[in-house]
């Protein structure tokens, strides 16, 4: 019973990006036409998604100081944007995996409460308490803010025809979200740059997330990709959008492109040349999420684009997704095991 209160009161916001990555690699396989593995990756990812919500829930109420001080540590506050990119992306797999319009919209809906509570209370306390000097505090976890706000667009627009009577105004909140995520992006990476730039970053400071600063813009470009899809279907004042969506999802993804080789470079300089060595941490998860996202969004903008070798990309990066997911979950499957209860 104490080990469980003690993973309650310790539960890092980071474990949600263990839905993410799980999800978004199960929605890419579907694309693919691994259809089993993307059903088994769906089964898997719900029963991960209630276990850690639920023990999320019972920190809340449980351990509320303990809460409040995380959503005030402005390293962590904006990590928990990973429940929303969590919710919605779980929300996708019902669309994308199984066909269930239905519990998706449940979930889109949930997600968008969740989005506007950790919005409200992570930048207000942002704004109003942070008194940390910026190279001791942003990272690339900053930018899950983005990931959160991309994955209520690419839900609500892969929804949007499904709510007869008010498609239109469903797709139009998808474009809004997507502005916002993008906005984001542009303003918390360019504070990244400057502090991977200006202050120097040991291989301790190199934390896995810094690959959302590669996921962020994949997910934008798979929004864009997915909205610029559905803009035919609704119709009406969004045609002349179809080019300008088109356009910027191109910029994302080139974008998002040309952050791989570096943060390789990076990996390498921090494992091999540093000799660091690897230690399961949650924060693992936010680089195999980037891996996942960037083969969604690869597929996606081909079919957006109609241009079909782009998506040989997917096709092969998609096992990268596959290899780097495989390690994460084996060794916090070991984690798990070394730190239970009986075990102590």
């Amino acid at each position: 019973m104490n080990g469980i209160k003690n993973a309650i009161k310790t539960l890092h916001p980071a474990y949600f990006a263990f839905v993410m990555s799980t999800g978004i690699i199960s929605i890419a396989s579907n694309m693919l036409g691994f259809t089993p593995v993307a059903k088994g990756l769906f089964y898997i990812n719900i029963a991960a998604y209630v276990i850690i919500l639920a023990l999320q829930i019972l920190r809340v109420i449980m351990y509320w100081s303990a809460q409040y001080a995380d959503i005030s540590n402005p390293k962590l506050s904006l990590v928990y944007f990973t429940m929303v990119a969590g919710t919605n992306v779980v929300g996708a797999q019902f669309v994308n995996v199984i066909n269930c319009p239905c519990m998706a919209k449940g979930l889109w809906f949930f997600g968008i409460f969740l989005w506007v509570v950790i919005t409200l209370s992570a930048f207000s306390l942002l704004f109003l308490k942070n008194e940390q000097r910026i190279e001791g505090t942003i990272h690339g976890g900053w930018l899950i803010a983005t990931v959160g706000t991309q994955s209520v667009a690419v839900l609500g627009a892969l929804l949007s025809s499904k709510f007869t009577g008010t498609s239109n105004f469903i797709l139009f909140s998808s474009l809004v979200w997507w502005m916002i995520g993008a906005f984001l992006y542009v303003v918390i990476i360019t504070l990244i740059m400057y502090r991977l730039i200006f202050f120097k970053v040991g291989p301790e400071g190199l934390v896995p997330p810094y690959w959302i600063n590669m996921g962020a813009v994949a997910i934008t470009t798979l929004a864009g990709a997915v909205i610029s899809i559905n803009i035919p279907k609704i119709g009406g004042p969004f045609l002349e959008l179809g080019g300008f969506v088109k356009g910027f999802s191109v910029l994302f993804w080139s974008f998002g492109t040309w952050w791989i080789p570096l943060l390789v470079i990076i990996g390498i300089w921090k494992y091999v040349y540093n000799r660091t060595p690897y230690k399961y941490s949650p924060l693992y998860w936010g680089l195999v999420f980037p891996l996942g996202m960037y083969t969604a969004c690869t597929q996606k903008l081909s079919e957006a684009l109609g241009i079909g070798y782009i998506s040989n990309i997917s096709k092969g990066f998609i096992y990268v997704a596959y290899i780097a997911w495989l390690i994460v979950f084996v060794t916090m499957i070991r984690s798990f095991v070394k730190t239970s209860p009986a075990k102590q």
